[in-house]
């Protein structure tokens, strides 16, 4: 039995039922243990849900990071369009990290909401230091439209939000469909 495994399962059973609804019994039971050998690990149901949700940010943190740096060379409307499609290709293959990620957005953060949100804040700046490089760089190259800066990169992080939702709400192709009509308003919009 491994801290890995317990954060495997953990991370599965919070993303079917929620944090109110799952029980330790049922995420040891997953494991393959009795409830109380839990707690070897970890001293509350709480911060094994803290656990769960700093390791989620870990690994949506450095896929973004890793998705900025292959990204850097290209034109600044094609890094923006990389960006906003690391939504999908982040997501798609990673179905439990989908579903944990939409509860834990949507329903609940469990005891400590406003510090787990802050993790999850703290950990984006990478992020959007790239999407105000990539607007940045649109504007000095004349191929955007000079505008505010901050106000993009807030519409770009809701876009993202929003690209989430519908990648969790509908089937791919009607995702995809979504995906390219908002895309082709964005561009049109930035190079007005």
């Amino acid at each position: 039995m491994t801290r890995a495994l317990i954060l495997s399962e953990a991370r599965a059973v919070f993303g079917r039922r929620g944090y109110a609804e799952a029980s330790l019994r049922e995420i040891a039971g997953a494991v393959g243990i009795k409830t109380p050998s839990l707690y070897a690990h970890f001293p509350s149901k709480e911060a094994l849900y803290e656990a769960v949700y700093a390791e989620v940010v870990v690994e949506h943190t450095a896929f973004f990071d890793e998705l900025v740096q292959r990204s850097g060379a290209l034109p600044p409307l094609e890094r923006l369009r990389h960006f906003l499609g690391g939504i999908e290709s982040y997501y798609r293959d990673r179905p439990d990290l989908a579903e944990f990620s939409l509860r834990a957005a949507l329903a609940e953060y469990g005891p400590d909401g406003q510090a787990l949100r802050q993790i999850f804040l703290d950990t984006e700046s990478e992020l959007a230091a790239a999407v105000r490089r990539a607007y940045d760089d649109g504007v000095a190259a004349g191929s955007f439209a000079p505008g505010d800066p901050e106000g993009f990169t807030a519409l770009v992080f809701v876009i993202m939000d929003g690209l989430f939702l519908q990648l969790t709400h509908y089937a791919p192709e009607v995702y995809r469909e979504r995906f390219e009509h908002a895309w082709r308003q964005l561009a049109a919009v930035l190079s007005a």
